[in-house]
């Protein structure tokens, strides 16, 4: 499908639907200029996905934290980013009333920070931190200023644990993410190949029951026979503000 009539296609979809999700990936974020760590020059390929499970893992927090630290700091703290277009125009259709939320597999918190209300982040949120004595939450700049490699709370002084998910640990919202995705009249997945469980069993699940699937992203995902709607593109920004325009136009 060319696309000029994936977009018209996809505008006719968001105009009859009054019940749409957003399911995002890295995909999204790389456009904001934050590294995929699973993609061609990622470090899942360059420093070998089984060293980087065996880090980012609660195992290995628990038991060797200056290990785990060491790492979380020189790859997953990054210097402040701003949304990309793509993140703002979500933001956008959501105060349209096009979009009833997002559901984002990505923990950079820049749904959130471009507008949207209502984010369901399975993955966690590395712009906080949680202590595990007491609970208390830290914004990532006080684990950025703190003057040992791991990071104590100031006032029961046990370690902060990024608010993120390791390997070893249940997702977030679980039960938020699955009923939002399975109960959408149109679900659109933004940036993402489908490939990370449980979210890509939650689309797979929906796309067994509707037909109204559209999938924007760089390439090819396990999902695609299933959609109503596959736009490649390397710059989803640029799609959604078409999009956004032709609703917008539709509308008067």
């Amino acid at each position: 499908m060319a696309q000029e009539q994936a977009i018209n296609r996809i505008v006719e979809l968001l105009s009859r639907s009054n019940n749409t999700v957003v399911v995002t990936g890295a995909g999204i974020s790389t456009e904001a200029g934050i590294p995929d760590f699973r993609g061609e020059k990622g470090i899942y390929r360059t420093l070998g996905e089984r060293y980087v499970l065996g880090i980012l893992n609660i195992d290995t927090f628990r038991r060797e934290p200056d290990t785990f630290y060491e790492f979380y700091r020189q790859y997953f703290m990054f210097p402040p980013v701003e949304p990309s277009p793509a993140h703002f125009m979500l933001a956008k259709m959501e105060k349209m009333g096009l979009i009833k939320a997002v559901v984002t597999q990505n923990i950079d918190n820049l749904h959130q920070k471009a507008g949207n209300k209502r984010v369901v982040a399975v993955h966690g949120n590395a712009e906080r931190f949680i202590c595990t004595g007491c609970g208390t939450r830290f914004k990532s700049q006080y684990v950025v200023e703190f003057p040992e490699l791991i990071p104590t709370c100031d006032k029961c002084e046990q370690i902060l644990k990024p608010d993120v998910v390791l390997f070893g640990e249940h997702i977030q919202n679980y039960l938020d993410a699955r009923d939002l995705i399975t109960g959408a009249k149109l679900l659109v997945v933004i940036g993402s190949s489908l490939t990370v469980y449980p979210l890509a069993g939650f689309v797979k699940e929906f796309s067994t029951f509707y037909q109204d699937l559209v999938i924007i992203n760089k390439g090819p995902t396990q999902l695609d026979h299933a959609t109503a709607v596959k736009l490649n593109t390397d710059s989803t920004g640029e799609v959604l503000e078409e999009i956004v325009r032709r609703v917008e136009l539709h509308r008067r």
